[in-house]
């Protein structure tokens, strides 16, 4: 009788445990679904007047950082399974590399922010989120006092006439823009003229526009901006 007892008693022990456990590891997922959501709200700030957002890296922040904090839960009190955790993430693949490095930084706080959930270190967690927004805000405010004066462009000049990367730098310096040749080529009676110009306002831009123009109204050429914003 008295055995029976003690194995009631170590199984209520061990379920009392369990649901301990569960209710931990159901608080650890919520808290890092909120962390995702706002890692996916800092992505978007942090991009805002920068360079193209990729909209399906910053969704998956929001089901990411859940989904590690639950892995590292699960690991984290077993060698065995982080070893077979790490054979098994040898044979994932991205389909679609990640191509810039701030992408690649994002991914990595949300590993960390996983990291701090798993543990049940939520002010960690808290902390460097709170110092993340603080420098975006400072960076977006930064980048916005100082818009219009540093931007950078790829100009293609495209003209059937006899043209010269001297004529061209000339125009150049005409509107006052400074410009790196690139590279230059000719087919079928056109040649092609590629530059790196920098420091690009909306003035130098309609300067540059009017330089080009007068030095062959009949070419075609174009004022590209890789990070897609003009100096305004």
């Amino acid at each position: 009788m008295q055995v029976l007892l003690d194995s009631l008693s170590e199984a209520l022990e061990s379920s009392s445990e369990t649901i301990g456990n569960i209710e931990n590891f159901v608080l650890c997922i919520i808290v890092a679904m909120i962390f995702g959501v706002l890692l996916y709200l800092l992505y978007t700030f942090y991009f805002r007047d920068n360079e193209p957002q990729d909209g399906s890296l910053a969704r998956s922040l929001v089901l990411l950082t859940p989904a590690l904090t639950a892995t590292f839960w699960i690991i984290q009190s077993s060698v065995i399974l982080s070893l077979g955790l790490l054979g098994s993430l040898s044979f994932v693949r991205f389909r679609t590399p990640v191509k810039r490095s701030e992408d690649i930084t994002f991914i990595v706080i949300a590993i960390s922010v996983a990291i701090s959930c798993a543990t049940m270190n939520f002010l960690i967690a808290a902390v460097l989120m709170t110092l993340l927004f603080g420098f975006t805000l400072v960076r977006n405010l930064w980048g916005f006092s100082h818009r219009g004066q540093n931007r950078f462009a790829v100009v293609t000049f495209n003209s059937k006439k006899t043209t010269s990367v001297a004529d061209l730098r000339q125009a150049f310096d005409s509107a006052g823009v400074t410009a790196e040749f690139v590279s230059s080529r000719s087919y079928d009676g056109i040649s092609s003229f590629v530059f790196n110009a920098t420091k690009i306002s909306k003035e130098k831009h309609e300067r540059m526009s009017e330089s080009l123009n007068a030095l062959d109204p009949q070419a075609s050429f174009n004022i590209f901006y890789p990070n897609e914003r003009l100096g305004v």
